[in-house]
């Protein structure tokens, strides 16, 4: 949540879109980093948990609850920043299926839990601009977390060294070197090569390979 919050840093209006308990809007708020927060949720014991916290904190006239699915309960330009965090990646594509993109916000913030590369070739196909890429390690496990802009009018390049139709991890990341890439690369590498032993799966064999690649170029300087 800390590296969240950083990366929504500037965010006047932030929508925390699957917001469940609202512990993010509630600690932009205790922080004074955001004047507003709209917490959205399809499921109604969530947002009363929301509620509850916000009233808890005595913020409950700067966090606002609302019932939908996604982003379909926001109107657009009516936040500066989006949160999506704690999601599936395929998921996360279906909710940012909207016109006005972002419905407006200048950025967005993304934290998938599963399927990282579904979201992250929806989002270079359509041409987002990743404005930086993170790694957290939190009670043993890798977390991606990226924010993102409005799309460009040209597609971002890819770092040099950078396999070709890899988004299993981020391309920003590895450009920037963010330290605990690494270790989460090797991590899904060993990971690969157990599965390729009881598995002769196409996909696997190309996955091993971008690995590889990645943590062969990653001495390379950028």
């Amino acid at each position: 949540m800390d590296c969240a919050i950083e990366l929504l840093s500037g965010a006047r209006v932030v929508a925390d879109v699957g917001c469940d308990h609202g512990r993010l809007s509630c600690a932009l708020i205790q922080r004074n980093l955001a004047s507003r927060c709209i917490a959205i949720d399809i499921s109604e014991p969530s947002l009363e948990k929301a509620e509850r916290l916000a009233r808890q904190i005595g913020a409950e006239d700067r966090i606002e609850t609302r019932l939908g699915d996604g982003l379909k309960p926001l109107a657009a330009n009516e936040a500066d920043a989006i949160a999506i965090l704690g999601m599936g990646g395929t998921l996360m594509t279906e909710i940012l299926d909207v016109s006005p993109p972002l419905m407006g916000a200048e950025k967005a913030v993304l934290q998938p839990m599963r399927a990282p590369d579904d979201i992250r070739r929806w989002l270079y196909k359509r041409n987002y601009l990743i404005l930086d890429d993170r790694v957290v390690l939190d009670a043993g496990r890798y977390y991606q977390i990226f924010s993102i802009s409005q799309p460009q009018n040209t597609r971002q390049a890819l770092p040099n060294g950078w396999p070709e139709d890899c988004f299993i991890l981020g391309y920003t990341a590895f450009a920037q070197r963010e330290p605990l890439m690494k270790p989460l690369a090797e991590r899904m590498l060993a990971t690969t090569r157990r599965k390729l032993k009881t598995q002769n799966a196409e996909a696997l064999t190309k996955l091993a390979a971008q690995l590889e690649q990645i943590l062969t170029n990653w001495e390379i300087a950028p």
